[in-house]
């Protein structure tokens, strides 16, 4: 199984370098449409690629959340440093 691009290209480290850094400014969770508008791309199977090369390395989490139409969609929001169990009342 293909583990991801053996080199680094200008695309991979300009989405590397700007896309946590624009979700950590914001709140909330992003689909893959408002995550390319955050650093000016467009949603491409590259893109995609690179989001989910972060989710692996552990930088953003993917969220499965139910959509206004009854469907399911993969939103994205940076790691949480909190636990689980401690909700911040």
């Amino acid at each position: 199984m293909y583990q991801g691009t053996p080199r680094t290209t200008a695309y991979a480290e300009y989405v590397f370098s700007n896309l946590v850094a624009r979700v950590t400014e914001g709140q909330g969770l992003y689909n893959y449409k408002e995550l390319a508008s955050l650093v000016g791309l467009k949603p491409t199977n590259n893109f995609r690629r690179r989001v989910k090369q972060l989710v692996a390395q552990g930088k953003l989490d993917a969220v499965a959340v139910f959509t206004a139409r009854g469907g399911i969609e993969a939103r994205f929001q940076v790691v949480s440093t909190t636990p689980m169990g401690e909700i911040p009342f």
